[in-house]
């Protein structure tokens, strides 16, 4: 535990974006599927995750392919319903 610990204290900046780029991508895969079978409340959980990071990578103008600024846009409005 130390070590992960010390391991994320160490993380430079360039391997920040790569962890965060692999989590927005996991948690949007998430949130389709959960919306392919209808779990609404499950979906919007995961937007939540996706939200922030998506803010975060966006800010620090980096662009994603899989997850596209059209689609938080769409998502957004899905969910802050």
């Amino acid at each position: 535990m130390i070590l992960e610990n010390s391991k994320l204290k160490n993380r430079s900046y360039k391997e920040d974006i790569d962890f965060r780029r692999s989590l927005l991508s996991k948690h949007s895969q998430f949130m389709r599927m959960y919306l392919r079978y209808n779990n609404i409340k499950k979906a919007k959980e995961e937007f939540e995750s996706v939200k922030s990071l998506f803010i975060f990578l966006n800010d620090k103008g980096e662009t994603m392919d899989y997850y596209t600024l059209e689609d938080f846009k769409r998502d957004s409005l899905r969910f802050e319903q």
